[in-house]
């Protein structure tokens, strides 16, 4: 059932793209042309390193899939460039697993999963021991076209559900290793509607936070990271290479 699920969820991917390449046209977001309409902080306590993401092609998630353009994956990288000390295949031994996940601005709670099992861990390659790619999923509208994803949660780790309130900084869950993944991470975008695979992905300028480059980055991640930070009027632009934090 799993296997079908997950071939379902390609299937969804594949007409998500096709759906938003004929609907938005020419007309996707980008920097030039969208600013965010909230104010909005990282969605964790303390320091993170990005390992994949940023505002331009060089430094995307996955340019080529709309609705992940502008996504992010956030770990705890320690100063010799590890996520973990201890068993790889063990979640438990990742420095960001089960840390505390919050909200990044004030809005409502419009879908929560939480019941798929963390995959598989060997430090080297992904496995999906779920039904669905994301995993387990929290989604905050916080504007009328502005809704915070995060995925890839840990199991039963939900502090909210539909229809919640929540306020800026609030805990909402913990991070894991549930979906399709290769260590425990946190998987966060800003996209334009609710469903994952048919809402555009919005670049976000976060505020209120410190960015500096990561010593050692390159020991995890050789890729070149050019230009991966811009601070325009306290607003961040941020990119993978990049260990970064709110800063109250």
């Amino acid at each position: 059932m799993k296997a079908i699920g997950r071939f379902f969820q390609i299937i969804l991917q594949i007409l998500g793209i096709f759906y938003l390449e004929v609907s938005k046209g020419a007309n996707l977001p980008s920097r030039e042309n969208y600013s965010n309409k909230c104010a909005y902080i990282l969605p964790f306590c303390g320091r993170w390193t990005v390992v994949n993401g940023g505002a331009t092609e060089a430094l995307s998630h996955a340019w080529e899939l709309i609705h992940q353009r502008y996504a992010y994956d956030f770990v705890i990288l320690d100063d010799a460039g590890r996520t973990f000390e201890g068993d790889p295949k063990s979640v438990y031994s990742y420095f960001c697993y089960g840390q505390d996940i919050l909200a990044i601005a004030d809005g409502e709670v419009v879908s929560v999963k939480d019941t798929h099992p963390d995959s598989r861990v060997d430090g080297e390659r992904a496995y999906c021991d779920a039904s669905e790619i994301a995993g387990n999923v929290i989604v905050i509208q916080h504007h009328e076209r502005e809704y915070s994803l995060v995925a890839h949660l840990m199991p039963k780790s939900a502090t909210v559900q539909v229809g919640d309130r929540v306020k800026q900084g609030q805990v909402i869950a913990k991070c894991g290793n549930s979906g399709n993944s290769s260590q425990p991470h946190l998987h966060f975008q800003l996209q334009e509607g609710r469903r994952f695979f048919f809402s555009a992905t919005l670049p976000i300028a976060f505020s209120g936070i410190s960015a500096q480059q990561k010593e050692n980055y390159a020991l995890l991640d050789p890729r070149p990271r050019k230009d991966n930070l811009e601070t325009v009027g306290g607003q961040s632009y941020i990119g993978r290479g990049l260990e970064v934090e709110n800063n109250s």
